[in-house]
């Protein structure tokens, strides 16, 4: 599952861990991660905020108050530049999903229900955003062998039917519409953007230090 990555290319998106091809495009490499668990997640309690997650609600602050997510909430470490983009991410995939989009290989899809944001899914979203810079990777493992799967639930996103994850990196993607127009161009991406039966969502934007500077993840998550 080690990802492929091209020399000098403006935009990465990681190599595939759903035993699919990985998917080529003038970009970089492209693909998307899915799993449909075989037995339930159990490692918390999934939270649903709506598409704002202004985090006002005990549910939401419950996510953030713990000692995996609190390092990456609303404040010093994650400045508002960080939290608009990531707005901006959920809006421009609502705005796909409500006309549908031709994924290519993948499929060409209808429109689909619209995501709204997870503090859970965006908690692990923001952790591997933050970890790619600051640890200089770009994969869905984190060099602990950390999946993406297991970030989710470790934020407490509790019994899951599936969940997914597309992940970004480039030098000037310092905007979200660059990131999720990468991703729908890339079809293993896109199909994770369009699928219905997804219900909730979490994106994490960071700006750092590592050979990428811009570092994007999404999560994709439907609830048991």
């Amino acid at each position: 599952m080690p990802a492929r990555r091209p020399l000098l290319a403006p935009l990465l998106l990681a190599a595939a861990c759903s035993g699919d091809p990985d998917d080529s495009t003038t970009a970089g490499t492209t693909s998307a991660c899915t799993v449909e668990p075989t037995t339930d997640a159990t490692s918390g309690v999934t939270t649903t905020a709506d598409e704002s997650d202004s985090g006002d609600s005990d549910s939401d602050s419950a996510v953030w108050a713990t000692p995996y997510c609190h390092p990456v909430k609303d404040g010093p470490a994650w400045p508002t530049t960080f939290q608009t983009w990531e707005e901006d991410v959920l809006k421009l995939v609502n705005e796909a999903r409500a006309v549908g989009h031709d994924c290519d290989t993948k499929g060409d899809f209808g429109p689909a229900a619209p995501l709204t944001m997870n503090a859970s899914l965006r908690c692990a979203a923001r952790k591997h955003a933050s970890d790619m810079s600051m640890r200089n990777f770009f994969d869905h493992t984190n060099p602990d062998g950390e999946t993406f799967d297991q970030r989710i639930e470790r934020a407490g996103y509790g019994s899951y039917n599936q969940v997914g994850e597309n992940i970004a990196g480039g030098l000037d993607i310092d905007n979200a519409k660059t990131a999720v127009d990468g991703w729908l161009d890339s079809d293993g991406h896109c199909a994770n953007i369009m699928n219905p039966n997804y219900t909730e969502f979490g994106a994490g934007a960071y700006e750092g230090s590592g050979d990428l500077t811009f570092y994007w993840t999404q999560e994709f998550g439907r609830p048991n």
